[in-house]
């Protein structure tokens, strides 16, 4: 635990035992409230700080290790580069907060509403945003490698440059986000609604979208190589030039989706009336191998034997 001291104020470890009180109910004051005091570097990992506010605080290198701040508010702190594996941020109100460059590894967001907050290059895998809100956060070049944000709900968040492998968006709803240049191979967005998003030469090779709402989004020079597309709504995306080889489009909805110059070879699952909908050109190269444009009776929807 820390022991230092807020100027002019008590103890850090002071704090902690009064708010421990307060936890309890033992006591109706002592909750943890720190408010713009620098605590840089220090330690206060495994602490019980749940429902404490901590606005306008300076956190730099700060340990938080297996911290449990559940219910926290915290509002316009930084906390950049500091140590956060495990910390517990279940339910918490996060707001113009900045954790770029921190050690989150397995932490825990789930139900947590996050707004305007900054994880730029943050090391997040495996982390846990099960059901979280996050609206215009930046994620940019964040490690997120199986981090699960299974009904999570996403709206105008940057996540260009990042590492999302393994990804778990299940039922999610994405809305108006980046994920431009990002690395997302075998990513999970099955029966999520991702409307008018940005993957752009982005790699989602073998990434599951079976069920999922496309609509509107783009993938332009995106590699979706083998990705599970079955069922997708993808009218009006943008797929120009994108790697869909081997990919399996069974019942997806392809109306006005731009096929130009994408590769679709060894596309299974396609119908002539599925390709008849979406924009092909000389370019695009359809499931037998051949070049578009698509001609409906040309049987060129229909994928070579691999």
């Amino acid at each position: 635990m820390g022991t230092a001291n807020i100027s002019n104020g008590p103890s850090i470890d002071e704090m902690l035992r009064a708010h421990s009180r307060w936890i309890r109910g033992e006591s109706s004051e002592g909750r943890f409230i720190l408010e713009g005091a620098t605590l840089n570097g220090v330690s206060l990992s495994g602490a019980d700080l749940q429902s404490a506010i901590i606005r306008g605080a300076t956190l730099l290198d700060t340990e938080l290790s297996d911290a449990h701040l559940g219910n926290a508010v915290v509002d316009a702190a930084d906390f950049q580069r500091s140590l956060l594996g495990r910390t517990d941020f279940a339910e918490a109100h996060i707001s113009e907060s900045d954790f770029g460059f921190s050690l989150m590894t397995e932490a825990t967001l789930a139900d947590a509403k996050v707004r305007n907050t900054g994880f730029r290059k943050a090391d997040l895998r495996n982390a846990r945003l099960q059901g979280a809100l996050l609206e215009n956060c930046k994620f940019t070049e964040a490690t997120l490698p199986a981090a699960s944000f299974h009904h999570a709900r996403l709206t105008t968040c940057d996540f260009s440059s990042s590492d999302f492998t393994e990804a778990q968006f299940v039922r999610a709803q994405i809305e108006g986000c980046r994920f431009v240049a990002a690395n997302g191979p075998d990513a999970n967005f099955s029966s999520g609604r991702i409307k008018n998003c940005d993957f752009a030469r982005s790699d989602l090779a073998r990434a599951k979208c079976f069920q999922a709402d496309l609509t509107g989004s783009q993938f332009d020079r995106t590699r979706m190589c083998d990705a599970d597309l079955r069922e997708a709504q993808l009218g009006g995306a943008i797929l120009c030039q994108a790697d869909l080889s081997g990919a399996r489009l069974a019942g997806a909805m392809l109306l006005a989706a731009d096929l130009r110059g994408a590769d679709l070879t060894g596309a299974q699952g396609l119908t002539a009336a599925q390709l008849a909908q979406a924009l092909t050109d000389y370019s695009t190269i359809l499931p037998n191998g051949s070049r578009g444009p698509f001609s409906r009776y040309s049987g060129a929807e229909r994928a070579e034997s691999r």
